[in-house]
């Protein structure tokens, strides 16, 4: 019985999780021929272990390390989640035989070829009794089904064949006392793939990966200790934990206590401790960025081409595309308004009139710097040299003119000049929000003064 199909102790974490199962499962535009949705699921992956011989430096295997704070009489509870990938392939019919093609339209409908990802969960028990272990098998087994495609007429158009490659590995879970600390156990679990690899390249590895995995533990009558912040008679014990591929947080709903909870998630996305999912998302974005107001109207932008492909690219892509095209004004000022302020008596919020969402941060401010004798402060122009090649905008904004924002100074006493680029028409809106760019007073040369200045 699927942990979702009962009342169960993880559904206070399974919004997060199930963000974390999804994190990059497909990639704006949605489009099965967008580039980026051609090399699919960067995290989470644990390959099998005769996969790891071609050297690509994929895992397979994950190891989660995490103190509980508990007696002998706790229960600990754990479920694996992970994907498991399907292949559906769209093949025409051409009168005596079918062939596999990209995509196909019949009728008004489209079906495109793509991999799915089908939801997979393992659960253990273990009491964590001094030595305790268990051992429970991952097994999912093979399968293929056809869909047969007709029109109208009820000519037969083609077929989708779904596949799914057989599945196996070992969710080991162990318990052990920590010394000088009585009521404390560190409790281990180990994820192993041991699946058959399916030659090809890495996407035919992936039919037998654990995608997006990640772990859920429970306690009954116990506690676990935040890896992050953890208590500090324990946080010798904590900084010996071994975590290999997945990160364990506290989630669930935040209590007094800041450093304890009985549920956790082990996460391959570093998270902080209590993660939560924005009241204001009505979904998942899958992207990677969950950006959800930025989504939205990117989707809007799309041409109706683009979104009938997202549509037959998965039923994610399809539900994602469906909640854009339902996006109203009422929406955008619910999204807006994360981080902006309502005005009283006025529907949108204005951008430029809103309380600075920076102001209350406690940034060293200076009022100006020296450059080849000019002083440099607010307001004054200069032209940008980057000499470190920190990244490749330094590439671009080399030459460029721009405005300087402000003068800062670090706790080493290191003096930068923060500014925005006159070239950028978003200028005002990165001035307004408080995003920089921050240069060394060595790679700017003044221009001319702030005004109200001199030399």
């Amino acid at each position: 019985m699927s942990a979702t199909d009962r009342v169960n102790p993880f559904a206070p974490a399974l919004d997060v999780a199930n963000a974390v199962l999804y994190e990059g499962y497909i990639l704006y535009p949605y489009t099965a021929s967008a580039r980026k949705n051609r090399i699919r699921w960067q995290f989470g992956v644990i390959v099998p272990q005769d996969y790891t011989k071609s050297g690509t430096g994929e895992p397979a295997e994950a190891q989660t390390e995490i103190l509980l704070e508990c007696d002998d009489e706790a229960q600990v509870e754990l479920l694996f989640r992970f994907l498991h990938v399907e292949a559906r392939s769209v093949e025409a019919w051409n009168g005596s035989s079918f062939e596999p093609v990209e995509s196909l339209k019949v009728d008004a409908k489209l079906y495109s070829t793509f991999d799915e990802g089908v939801e997979r969960e393992v659960i253990a028990r273990l009491q964590p009794a001094a030595g305790a272990q268990t051992a429970v098998p991952i097994a999912f087994g093979s399968d293929e089904n056809v869909e047969l495609l007709r029109d109208a007429d009820d000519e037969l158009r083609g077929r989708v064949v779904r596949r799914r490659w057989a599945i196996h590995g070992a969710l080991t879970v162990a318990c052990e006392p920590v010394a000088d600390l009585p009521n404390l156990r560190k409790l281990r679990a180990r994820i192993e793939n041991h699946s058959s690899v399916v030659p090809g390249e890495r996407s035919s590895a992936l039919r037998t990966a654990f995608v997006s995995s990640h772990t859920l533990f429970h306690a009954e009558n116990g506690q676990f200790l935040s890896a992050l912040d953890p208590p500090e008679d324990a946080a010798n014990a904590t900084a010996a934990l071994a975590n290999r591929h997945t990160w364990p947080v506290l989630v669930g709903a935040q209590t007094a206590d800041a450093q304890r909870s009985p549920l956790v998630l082990s996460s391959p996305i570093i998270l902080y401790d209590f993660p939560a999912v924005a009241p204001q998302s009505e979904g998942d974005t899958c992207d990677a960025t969950e950006v959800d107001e930025l989504m939205m109207l990117s989707i809007l932008s799309l041409p109706e081409a683009e979104r009938d492909e997202a549509r037959a690219t998965d039923p994610r892509a399809r539900a994602i595309v469906e909640r854009a095209e339902r996006f109203d004004a009422a929406e955008l000022q619910r999204l807006h308004g994360t981080l902006l302020q309502k005005r009283p008596g006025e529907g949108m919020p204005d951008p430029f009139s809103a309380p600075d969402p920076f102001s209350a941060l406690d940034l060293p401010g200076m009022d100006c710097v020296f450059v080849d004798g000019m002083k440099v402060s607010k307001g004054s122009m200069v032209r940008l040299h980057p000499k470190r090649r920190a990244d490749v905008w330094d590439t671009f904004l080399d030459g460029k003119t721009a405005t300087v924002r402000a003068i800062h100074q670090d706790v080493e006493n290191q003096m930068y000049v923060a500014v925005t680029v006159d070239a950028d028409p978003a200028s005002d809106l990165h001035d307004w929000y408080g995003r920089s760019f921050f240069f060394y007073p060595d790679e700017v040369e003044p221009l001319a003064a702030a005004p109200g200045g001199r030399p």
